[in-house]
């Protein structure tokens, strides 16, 4: 009987909280390549497999899975920038390859972990799935041509479901401070100011990666045959914010940290994602606040004697430290 959930990346950011709040951990399978260790798997007893999806992924380890949650890639515009060629052989190319070689053994359920930056500039409206993308970065386009690709797989026997995620924050097994909201809250903790690259007048579309995980899970255990459509932004309306008002809510709660405005490094990009599609079949209303994001990861390592700058924290520097042929995880 089919009954495996095989998650490529499962070390990672997402995959970490994913298999964090999953109910039966002994239906899960892992592929990784554990760049920022496995130490918090220990002890959940999951079947994991050091492997690079880069290479050749063994026909064995599909045996009995129905569903492949894919999270591994470059998961990032600066890690993605240091090597297009990598971020095009890892986001594309294999991602392709590995949801053929799914197809091909039998798996019933393909869900693809894709991004909200595919709409890139285009703040005038709210964008919606059917929306045109407007890629700026090659992380992107990756993941934009990724979609397109694998959604042409989709048949009766094998449903493709691309989950578009808004920027994430929030606390996670394999922490990462190299995201926006995580990155300001570690600023607060070690009493250093605020930096808004740009004007701060550009939107963007959070979610919690809590959130994230919950939404994989109900499309792990939602029939096929009820999802009515293949592509989802993944977040909550509520969270859809210009940055600068953002970080005024950091710092309404932190009122000694001060903002400073770095405007010889602009973000182009500016977003505002709907999120009606999935608030129809599964409540996004309920989704934790940028407050709640910040509140927990400021109470979870205000007294830890840990190194907030340690590269672990961060997809690119451990890249830089890495071989570079190697796969990273979201």
């Amino acid at each position: 009987m089919k009954d495996k959930i095989l998650i490529t990346g499962g070390a990672g950011y997402i995959g970490s909280k994913l298999i964090d709040i999953f109910p039966n951990k002994k239906k899960l399978k892992i592929i990784d390549s554990f760049y920022y260790g496995k130490q918090f798997l220990k002890k959940k007893k999951i079947k994991c497999h050091s492997e690079n999806i880069n290479n050749k992924i063994n026909d064995k380890i599909f045996k009995k899975v129905k569903t492949v949650v894919h999270l591994a890639g470059l998961a990032n515009d600066s890690t993605s920038d240091l090597n297009p060629n990598l971020t095009v052989l890892t986001n594309h190319i294999s991602t392709i390859k590995l949801a053929k070689q799914a197809k091909r053994l039998g798996v019933k359920k393909f869900i693809y972990a894709s991004s909200c930056s595919v709409y890139g500039d285009q703040d005038k409206k709210l964008v919606n799935e059917n929306d045109e993308l407007r890629p700026l970065t090659i992380y992107a386009l990756s993941k934009a041509s990724s979609e397109l690709e694998i959604q042409n797989l989709n048949s009766k026997n094998f449903k493709v479901i691309s989950l578009r995620f808004a920027t994430l924050f929030g606390l996670s097994p394999r922490m990462r401070f190299d995201l926006g909201i995580n990155a300001m809250t570690k600023n607060v903790i070690k009493n250093i100011n605020l930096i808004v690259n740009g004007n701060g007048k550009q939107y963007r579309s959070f979610v919690h990666v809590r959130d994230v995980a919950k939404t994989i899970l109900f499309f792990i255990n939602k029939k096929s045959p009820k999802i009515k459509y293949s592509i989802f932004n993944v977040g909550s309306n509520s969270l859809n914010i210009r940055i600068i008002d953002l970080v005024n809510k950091i710092k309404k709660k932190f009122k000694k940290i001060k903002i400073l405005f770095n405007k010889d490094q602009a973000d182009f990009r500016s977003y505002r994602a709907d999120f009606s599609r999935l608030n129809k079949i599964f409540n996004t209303t309920k989704f934790m606040t940028i407050e709640d994001g910040v509140k927990e990861i400021y109470e979870y390592y205000k007294y830890k004697k840990v190194n907030l700058d340690n590269p672990i924290y961060y997809n690119l520097k451990t890249m830089k430290r890495k071989n570079s042929t190697m796969t990273k995880c979201t």
